[in-house]
């Protein structure tokens, strides 16, 4: 078996929230940054920091990955803004919910998400014209890997 990369299986994760399904039917969920379409999405990585271990005797490692989701949609009025961010919303309410009930993906490589969190739903870039926007959500992914 081909083994996949932690972020594919996050991006494929993320596929479950029904709103991230439905814009992945159009067009899927980009690696670093957004198309040229109005309505698409990007996961991008933009880092980790090592985490300490809980016991002194655990091997392995302890880090929290973090991701920027961006959201490309119409921002032309305030409608459409508040819109946005009600979808950022239920994104948020969703990943509560999953981290909660401890329903993670299943990394391979003898890695483990403990932990799932978000912050920052803003809007990060828009058009000359206001018309179009690029919201951002940091998501951090605390991933433990034992050896």
């Amino acid at each position: 078996m081909i083994e996949q990369s932690q972020d594919y299986i996050i991006n494929q994760w993320l596929k479950e929230y029904e709103p991230i399904n439905e814009i992945a039917q159009t067009e899927d969920i980009h690696i670093e940054g957004v198309s040229e379409t109005v309505k698409n999405l990007a996961l991008q990585r933009t880092g980790f920091e090592n985490l300490g271990m809980k016991y002194i005797t655990d091997k392995g490692w302890y880090r929290q990955y973090q991701y920027m989701l961006l959201l490309k949609s119409e921002s032309e009025i305030d409608e459409q803004r508040l819109t946005n961010y009600d979808w950022l919303d239920g994104l948020s309410d969703w990943l509560a919910e999953k981290n909660s009930k401890r329903e993670f993906p299943i990394l391979e490589d003898n890695k483990k998400i403990i932990e799932v969190s978000c912050a920052n739903a803003l809007n990060y870039e828009q058009s000359e014209d206001g018309s179009i926007s690029v919201y951002y959500l940091q998501l951090y992914f605390n991933i433990r890997k034992e050896n």
